[in-house]
């Protein structure tokens, strides 16, 4: 049926929308300097674990029990820096735990908020107030804002669209120069929307809106990007992001074969894990990411990651990449980097290059260690991307990491 519409009767509205990571938050605790010591000892300083997305963030070595009443969560990740009062951010479903009822709050607001008793390594700390269930918010990149008319402060609409479509409304910007835009939620939130770190949504801020004659609101056309893990090669996904490779990507034929015999049979490559990922939107299939676990170094494997050319250059890339890397990190909490292949043909390196040090990889130099072909027939240069703040890719781990690589590649 044709619908017919008369502009006089259709309110326009300008459509700003922008992709976003979801980012899940478990619980955890920011502390005072005065605490830190409190519960570590004398002049103790915050040891940084891994930096967050949020300039200046990070997750501290440090852990806490925090207690409740009715019970206790065990080592709880302190986020420093420290900070002017000491708050610690909870799920309800922790709190039901612990046996507390705080309110939802935004993140710093404290006052007439329930306590809990710390336990660190040196000592105690018993809060009179300071537990909370963080609001959901955005951080977001200030020159990303200006595109979407947006001020620090203001309410957004967040879609996210995947085995379950959820929309939050009100969700409260806060704007920052460095970092990354991010969309946080807490564990319970993630677990009812099917999403986790790494996940895309979008931010969706003075809506189209049009009606047709009837008053009807019209369908109005979003992005819809989602990732699915493969746990099979003949799913539907995984057979198209396979397919991909060799039709898109020029792999040869080898190259499918291979991937099907990792699937179907993963002891071959045990202990070490394979994983497949595929990027879609809708139910279209646009780009596919092949990576493995090497526990040996504690690292990560990128092998092939791409994003067919109509999608390209949209900021999906590096979603994908991200999404690569909270796998690995929920899976291998124990990560410490992600080495990340590149191959070389006679003409050039491909684009992958760029795209790596543009997300904070470094090249190593592969010429000191015994083996710099590691797939018959290919250059391969390889890259580094470390995940925590004191990862060192000394000579003994890369050598160890190329062995276990020319066994399983």
């Amino acid at each position: 049926m044709v619908i017919n519409i008369d502009p006089k009767k259709v309110d326009f509205k300008r459509e700003n929308k922008w992709l976003v990571r979801v980012g899940v938050s478990r619980a955890h605790v920011h502390l005072t300097q005065e605490h830190v010591e409190a519960l570590f000892g004398p002049g103790h300083k915050l040891t940084v674990l891994r930096e967050l997305g949020q300039a200046g963030q990070y997750a501290a070595k440090e852990t806490v029990n925090v207690v409740g009443s009715k019970g206790v969560l065990q080592q709880v990740r302190i986020i420093g820096p420290v900070r002017a009062r000491t708050q610690v951010e909870l799920s309800r479903t922790d709190t039901f735990t612990l046996g507390i009822d705080p309110p939802i709050r935004d993140s710093g607001k404290v006052q007439a908020t329930p306590g809990a008793v710390l336990i660190g390594s040196k000592g105690v700390v018993v809060l009179e107030e300071g537990c909370i269930i963080a609001r959901a918010h955005i951080h977001m990149l200030t020159r990303h804002a200006s595109n979407l008319e947006i001020a620090d402060g203001d309410k957004v609409s967040i879609l996210i669209k995947g085995e379950k479509t959820v929309c939050y409304h009100d969700v409260n910007v806060r704007l920052t120069d460095e970092g990354m835009t991010e969309f946080h939620i807490d564990t319970d939130e993630a677990n009812a929307a099917f999403v986790d770190t790494g996940d895309v949504a979008m931010i969706k801020h003075k809506e189209i809106i049009i009606r047709d004659n009837f008053g009807n609101v019209l369908d109005v056309n979003v992005d819809n990007i989602k990732f699915v893990q493969g746990k099979v090669p003949h799913d539907y996904y995984s057979q198209e992001g396979i397919r991909l490779l060799r039709t898109v990507f020029e792999y040869p034929a080898s190259v499918q074969r291979e991937i099907v015999e990792k699937m179907l049979n993963p002891e071959s490559i045990e202990p070490n894990k394979y994983y497949l990922i595929t990027a879609l939107e809708g139910d279209k299939v646009i780009g596919i990411a092949c990576f493995y676990w090497l526990p040996s170094v504690n690292m990560g494997y990128l092998e092939h990651i791409g994003i067919t050319p109509e999608y390209q250059d949209r900021g999906i890339g590096s979603f994908f990449f991200n999404k690569v890397i909270a796998i690995l990190e929920k899976n291998h909490p124990e990560i410490e980097g992600i080495l990340l292949e590149v191959r070389q043909n006679k003409e050039q390196l491909d684009d992958r290059k760029h795209f790596f040090l543009n997300l904070g990889a470094i090249p190593v130099d592969t010429g000191f260690y015994p083996s710099t072909k590691l797939k018959s027939g290919q250059e391969l240069l390889l890259m580094f991307k470390p995940e925590t703040a004191d990862t060192r890719l000394n000579t003994a781990t890369m050598e160890l990491a190329l062995q276990t690589l020319s066994k399983i590649l």
